[in-house]
C-alpha cells in the first residue's frame, strides 16, 4: 500500500510552499534568462501542440524491457510505435541536484557539490514563449515548481489530501487524474503538463499496488533483512508500474497533437542489505547515473513532414544505441517541437531533432 497522508499535511504544505517560495526568489532574479537574451522563433503550427514533460525518479535504464534488460519490465511501453528510447546519462546522482541541472542549457548551473543555478529552465522559457503551463507532482520539490513558472502547480501533500483522493493509494497513478482536468482546461492546445513521479525511489515496494507485484519474492521491509534478488524484485516491480504510468499519460494525449518527454532524475545503486544514491558524482559508479530517456509523439503530431523528419531522426539514433545526457533535455526539448534560433539559443549538437542540413536540404517542401 503506497503511503497515506493525514489532512495536517495542508499546514505543512502551506509552510513549505511559503518558505521555498521565499528562499528560492532571492536566486532566480539573478538567473540568466535564455528567452530574453536569444531569439526563438516558433514554428507555423505550435499553438494547437500540447507538451508533456515526465521527470522520473530512481529507474534505471538497465532494469527496463524496452532497453535489453532481460526481465519485459515495459510490456506497454515495448508495443508504442511512435516511441523511441535511449540510454542516458545523469548530470548528478541526487534529486535536488539534478533537477537543477537537467533542465537548463549545458553548463547552466555551477560545477559545485550543490549545483548552483545560473541559469532559467526550458520550462520557463517556454512559458516566456506563449504556453500556459501546470505541474502536478508526487514529490514536494516546491523551490524547482517555483522556477518553472507554471501558471498552477499542486504537489504530493496537496494532491494526498483532496477530497476525491480519500482512500485512495497515494501514487503516481493520481497524476493521471490531475493531467485529464488539466487536458480539459485548455482545450484549444499551446499547454505544457509536468508530472514529477515517485517512480522507483525507495522503498520500492511502496511505489506500486499488489497487483504489479509479479517479481517474488521481494523487499517488503527496510533493506538491512532484503537480499539484493529481492530489492532488485521490489525495484523491477516499480518500473513494471512505471511502464503502466507512463502508457496511461500517452493515453490521455494520443488523439491530440502532442509529444512526451520522459527522463529519470538519477539512477540507484542496489547491493546485498543496501540501496544507495547520491554519492558525489566524482566517486560515484557508473549505475547511479544509468537513466532511462524517452520521446513519444502522437499521430497528429507526425502529421507536419518537419516532425516527421526529425522523429525519423530519433528512430535512427535509437537503432545505433546512441546515449543521450540530461543537459541536452534544454535544446531537445525545444528543437523536437520545431523551434529554431538564429542566435545560439538552441545549440545542434545537443538537439537530438536536429536535422542535419544535408538531409534537410534534401526533405520535400
Amino acid at each position: 500500500m503506497a503511503h497515506s497522508y493525514l489532512p495536517s499535511n495542508w499546514i505543512s504544505a502551506l509552510g513549505l510552499f511559503a518558505y521555498t517560495r521565499y528562499d528560492e526568489s532571492l536566486d532566480q532574479a539573478n538567473l540568466f534568462d535564455p528567452a530574453k537574451n536569444f531569439t526563438y522563433v516558433p514554428p507555423a503550427d505550435i499553438d494547437d501542440t500540447y507538451v508533456v514533460f515526465i521527470i522520473g525518479e530512481t529507474t534505471r535504464w538497465d532494469h527496463m524491457g524496452i532497453l535489453g534488460y532481460d526481465r519485459d519490465t515495459t510490456p506497454r511501453l515495448s508495443q508504442e510505435k511512435n516511441l523511441v528510447a535511449f540510454r542516458g546519462e545523469s548530470c548528478d546522482t541526487a534529486t535536488k541536484l539534478s533537477l537543477r541541472c537537467m533542465f537548463v542549457r549545458e553548463g547552466g548551473t555551477s560545477d559545485n557539490p550543490q549545483r548552483t543555478l545560473k541559469e532559467q529552465n526550458v520550462f520557463a522559457v517556454l512559458k516566456n514563449l506563449g504556453f500556459t503551463s501546470e505541474l502536478f507532482a508526487m514529490q514536494s520539490e516546491v523551490w524547482f515548481y517555483n522556477n518553472t513558472e507554471v501558471d498552477n502547480y499542486s504537489f504530493r501533500e496537496m494532491i494526498a489530501s483532496e477530497k476525491r483522493n480519500d482512500g485512495k493509494s497515494v501514487d503516481d497513478m493520481l497524476l493521471v487524474d490531475e493531467m485529464k482536468e488539466s487536458l480539459s482546461r485548455y482545450p484549444k492546445g499551446k499547454h505544457m503538463v509536468i508530472l514529477h513521479t515517485k517512480g522507483s525511489h525507495y522503498l520500492y515496494s511502496q511505489r506500486y499496488p499488489r497487483s504489479y507485484a509479479r517479481y517474488q519474492p521481494e523487499c517488503i521491509g527496510v533493506d538491512d533483512f532484503c537480499s539484493k534478488d529481492q530489492l532488485v524484485n521490489a525495484f523491477d516491480n516499480s518500473v513494471l508500474y512505471t511502464d503502466s504510468f507512463i502508457a496511461n499519460v500517452i493515453d490521455q494525449v494520443r488523439d491530440k497533437k502532442a509529444i512526451v518527454f520522459y527522463s529519470s532524475d538519477h539512477g540507484e545503486s542496489i547491493g546485498e542489505n543496501s540501496h544507495l544514491h547520491g554519492t558525489p558524482r566524482e566517486m560515484a559508479p557508473p549505475e547511479q547515473f544509468r537513466v532511462p530517456m524517452m520521446v513519444w509523439t502522437s499521430d497528429k503530431f507526425l502529421e507536419d513532414p518537419q516532425h516527421r523528419s526529425a522523429f525519423e531522426q530519433l528512430q535512427a539514433q535509437q537503432r545505433i544505441g546512441k546515449t543521450h545526457r540530461h543537459v541536452e533535455l534544454f535544446d531537445t526539448i525545444l528543437g523536437c517541437l520545431g523551434y529554431t534560433s538564429p542566435d545560439g539559443g538552441i545549440v545542434d549538437k545537443n538537439n537530438w531533432c536536429n536535422i542535419p542540413q544535408q538531409k534537410a536540404a534534401a526533405t520535400p517542401l
